[in-house]
C-alpha cells in the first residue's frame, strides 16, 4: 500500500509541461501531474501513461495585445507522449518520457507564392530522464503530504531542422524549395536542457487534497542554427537587420511551469481545480539570448476529471487561458536601438489546450 502511494503521488506532483502555441513552454514531454492518489492497493512499482495533447492556434499576440484572428499562420499540433516511471527505495523514483508529434502550420505569410500552403513536422520528439526524491519518509505519504526534488535531462533528440516545401515564387504558384518550417512545429530545440523540479501535495481527508508543481529547464545552448524565416518572405532590407539583431536564426531558451490546484474525490471519480502559469522568459539563467525567440507567459485555469480503476486511472484536463502576453528579446532591442521604433517578437497562443490520458501499473 505504501508503494503506491509513493508511486501515486509521484505521478500527482510530476509537474511536467506541453505548449500552448508557440509562445509558452514547447517540446517537452509528460503529463503525470494529471494522475491522481490512492486508488487500490497494489505491489506494483512501474507505471506506464499514455497522454494525448491536442490544440490549435490562431490568434496573434504583440505583448498583451490580441491582434485578432490571424489569417496568416495557424497552429495545429498534436502529441502522444508514453512515459514509463518506476518507483524506487527510499523516495527515489525516475521516469522516461518518450514523445510522438504530429504537426501542421498552415499559412499564407510563410509562402511567397501569396496562396496559403501547409508544412508539417512528424516524429520523436526531445526524450527526457529524470530521477525524484521525497525529501520526508515516503511511509507519511498516505497520510499526510510530501515535497519532492526533481533532476534530469532533456536530450535533443527530436528533430529541430525538420524542412518542408515552401512556395516561394509569386510569379510561378507551383515553384517550391525545401526549407526549415516554423519554429513552433519544430520537434525539438536541438539544446541539451537541465531539468529542475519541486513538487508538494497534501492530504488533508479522503475527499480533499491539494498540490503544487515547479519546473524549470535550463536551456546553456545559445542558438541551433536552423533559419527563422522562409525564403523569399523578408524584404532584403529586413532581412539585412534581421541578420544584424540575430533575429535570422532560432533561439534555445529556457522554460518554465508553476501549478497548484485542489482535488476532490467522490467514489470513484476525481474533480481537480487548479491554476497554470508557464512561458519562456526573454534571458536564460545560463548562456547568451540571442536568435528568434517567442517568449511570453501564459496564465490558466486547469480544471480536470478522473476515473479511478483497481490498477489505472483515465482522465481529462483542458487549460482555459486568463492573461497571455509575449515580451521583449534581446533581438528585439538590438532592433530597437537601430531603427528607434518599440519592436516585439509577435506569438501565438491556443485558446484551450486539451489532455486525454490513461495510467496504468504493472
Amino acid at each position: 500500500m505504501r508503494k503506491l502511494f509513493t508511486f501515486l503521488a509521484f505521478v500527482l506532483c510530476y509537474a511536467h509541461v506541453q505548449p500552448q502555441g508557440c509562445v509558452a513552454i514547447r517540446n517537452l514531454a509528460g503529463f503525470n501531474q494529471f494522475a491522481q492518489l490512492g486508488y487500490g492497493q497494489t505491489t506494483d512499482q512501474w507505471t506506464l501513461d499514455v497522454n494525448n495533447r491536442y490544440f490549435e492556434a490562431y490568434n496573434l499576440f504583440e505583448g498583451k495585445t490580441n491582434t485578432g484572428y490571424s489569417d496568416s499562420i495557424n497552429l495545429y499540433e498534436y502529441t502522444m507522449n508514453f512515459q514509463l516511471s518506476h518507483v524506487l527505495k527510499d523516495g527515489w523514483s525516475f521516469s522516461l518520457d518518450v514523445p510522438i508529434a504530429s504537426n501542421t502550420a498552415s499559412s499564407r505569410a510563410e509562402h511567397a507564392s501569396g496562396y496559403r500552403h501547409s508544412t508539417h513536422a512528424y516524429g520523436v520528439g526531445d526524450i527526457r530522464f529524470t530521477v525524484y526524491k521525497w525529501l520526508f519518509d515516503p511511509k507519511n505519504i498516505a497520510s499526510k503530504g510530501n515535497i519532492q526534488l526533481g533532476l534530469g535531462i532533456k536530450f535533443p533528440t527530436g528533430n529541430y531542422h525538420t524542412e518542408d516545401y515552401f512556395y516561394d515564387d509569386p510569379t510561378n504558384p507551383s515553384a517550391k524549395v525545401l526549407a526549415p518550417v516554423n519554429v513552433a512545429i519544430q520537434l525539438g530545440d536541438g539544446g541539451t536542457g537541465i531539468i529542475t523540479q519541486l513538487n508538494a501535495f497534501y492530504i488533508f481527508n479522503p475527499s480533499f487534497s491539494m498540490y503544487g508543481n515547479f519546473f524549470y529547464l535550463i536551456s546553456p545552448k545559445d542558438e541551433n542554427g536552423v533559419s527563422s524565416w522562409p525564403p523569399n518572405v523578408l524584404p532584403a532590407s529586413v532581412a539585412a537587420l534581421f541578420s544584424q539583431t540575430t533575429n535570422d536564426v532560432n533561439s534555445v531558451p529556457d522554460n518554465y511551469t508553476m501549478r497548484a490546484g485542489v482535488n476532490y474525490t467522490v467514489n470513484k471519480v476525481v474533480g481537480t481545480l487548479g491554476l497554470r502559469y508557464e512561458g519562456a522568459p526573454a534571458h536564460d539563467l545560463i548562456g547568451k539570448d540571442d536568435g528568434l525567440r517567442r517568449v511570453g507567459h501564459i496564465f490558466s485555469t486547469e480544471p480536470g476529471l478522473q476515473y479511478k480503476f483497481k490498477k489505472s486511472i483515465l482522465y481529462s484536463f483542458v487549460t482555459i487561458p486568463i492573461d497571455r502576453a509575449t515580451v521583449q528579446t534581446v533581438p528585439d532591442k538590438r532592433q530597437e536601438a537601430i531603427t528607434g521604433q518599440y519592436t516585439i517578437t509577435p506569438g501565438h497562443f491556443a485558446n484551450e489546450l486539451l489532455f486525454v490520458g490513461y495510467a496504468f501499473t504493472f
